[in-house]
């Protein structure tokens, strides 16, 4: 079963994004920001791969967003967030197990506030990663 067409995401600001599919073929789909521009795009991508054989097979999942601004020299820069889901194919790695990694990287990331009031959009595990701090 296939993702739905249209999907309708929350940002930071507690506000609706609607990505609309404009692509999909046997290794993913590409879906644009309905509210975004041609010129500033914000995106979001799922791809798909599978490499190995028999047990040692492993399917991999790519979902990616991004956003193109242009700077005040109307040069392109490209903010961009991935996750890749790895998941063997044997029963070891439960669908459970995953889960709980999914988990764990979306209680890392939210670590501070995104709140409904937004008076200020730092995460405090975020803010460290983008100082190089590990």
């Amino acid at each position: 079963m296939a993702l739905s067409d249209t999907l309708t995401l929350e940002n930071a600001f507690n506000a609706n994004n609607t990505f609309v599919k404009t692509k999909q073929d046997l290794t993913g789909s590409n879906y644009i920001d309905s509210a975004s521009s041609a010129a500033e795009p914000r995106f979001l991508n799922f791809k798909h791969s599978a490499t190995g054989k028999g047990m040692d097979a492993v399917d991999r999942h790519l979902i990616q967003f991004g956003y193109t601004k242009l700077d005040t020299e109307n040069v392109p820069r490209l903010g961009q967030v991935n996750t890749t889901l790895v998941v063997p194919r044997s029963t070891i790695i439960t669908p459970t197990i995953m889960y709980n990694l999914i988990a764990n990287l979306v209680d890392f990331l939210m670590a501070g506030v995104f709140a409904s009031s937004v008076t200020s959009l730092t995460t405090t595990n975020v803010d460290k990663i983008f100082r190089g701090e590990q």
